[in-house]
C-alpha cells in the first residue's frame, strides 16, 4: 500500500516538473542511438545493441545476446544544477532468461568525468546507484514480461529513482546474464524529470522513509 501511495505521489508531482531535463532521445525516436554512449563488461561476448519498432510507441532501444553472457547497455551524462532533486521514470519490456538482469541506474557526479570511469561504475553496479531492476532469480518477478513502467519495479536496496544533483547525472540502462546466454530488454520513454522545490522536499522526505520500509520488509 505504500509502495502505490509512492508511487501516485511520484507521477502527480512528475506532472509539475520539468520532463526531460536535458536528456537526449529518452526514447529513441530518432531511430537511432544518438545522445546514448554504449557501454560493456569487459568479459562478455556476442551483446547486440538495436533501435526496434516493435514496441507501442516506437521507436525503443533493445539490447539482446546471441549464444553468449555478459554486462553492457547504453548510459547518458546530463549537466543538471547542483542541489535540485531529479527523478528517473521510464518503460520496459523483456526477457531475462535463467540467470538474467536488467537495471535502470540514475547517479550523479560532481565533476564531468571520462567515460571508461563511468563504465566502471556502471558495471560495478553498487545497489545505490540502482533505480529499478528485475532478475531472474525472483526480484521484481516475473522475469519474463510485456512493456510497463520500471517504476513498478524498485530496487529494494537502491534509490527509488530519485538523486540530487552534484552537477551532472548519469542514466544507464543494463542487460546482462551468467552463466545461461543473454536474453532481451528493451527501454521507451526514459525521462528525467527536475523536482520544483516545495515538492522536492515532500518527494524527498517520502522517498526516504519509502526505501527505508522496503528494507525493513526485506530483512524481516
Amino acid at each position: 500500500m505504500k509502495r502505490v501511495i509512492f508511487l501516485g505521489l511520484l507521477a502527480v508531482v512528475a506532472v509539475a516538473a520539468q520532463a526531460n531535463a536535458g536528456l537526449t532521445n529518452g526514447d529513441w525516436s530518432t531511430g537511432d542511438e544518438t545522445g546514448w554512449t554504449r557501454w560493456r563488461a569487459p568479459w562478455g561476448s556476442t551483446e547486440q545493441w538495436s533501435v526496434t519498432s516493435s514496441g507501442p510507441t516506437p521507436y525503443e532501444g533493445t539490447l539482446s545476446g546471441s549464444d553468449g553472457v555478459g554486462s553492457f547497455g547504453w548510459f547518458q551524462v546530463v549537466p543538471i544544477t547542483a542541489g535540485q532533486l531529479v527523478s528517473l521514470s521510464g518503460s520496459w519490456a523483456g526477457n531475462l532468461g535463467s540467470s538474467g538482469w536488467a537495471e535502470l541506474m540514475l547517479f550523479s557526479t560532481a565533476a564531468l568525468e571520462t567515460n571508461d570511469t563511468y563504465i566502471a561504475r556502471i558495471d560495478t553496479g553498487n545497489t545505490a546507484d540502482i533505480a529499478f531492476k528485475k532478475d531472474s532469480w525472483g526480484m521484481n518477478s516475473p522475469s519474463v514480461w510485456d512493456w510497463e513502467s520500471a517504476t513498478l519495479s524498485p530496487h529494494p536496496s537502491g534509490n527509488g529513482g530519485l538523486v540530487t544533483s552534484l552537477g551532472y547525472v548519469v542514466v544507464a540502462t543494463k542487460l546482462g546474464s551468467y552463466p545461461s546466454p543473454l536474453g532481451t530488454v528493451s527501454f521507451d520513454n526514459i525521462a528525467l524529470q527536475v523536482i520544483p522545490a516545495p515538492a522536492a522536499i515532500i518527494l524527498g522526505s517520502l522517498g526516504v522513509g519509502f526505501v527505508g520500509c522496503l528494507r525493513r520488509r526485506k530483512t524481516l
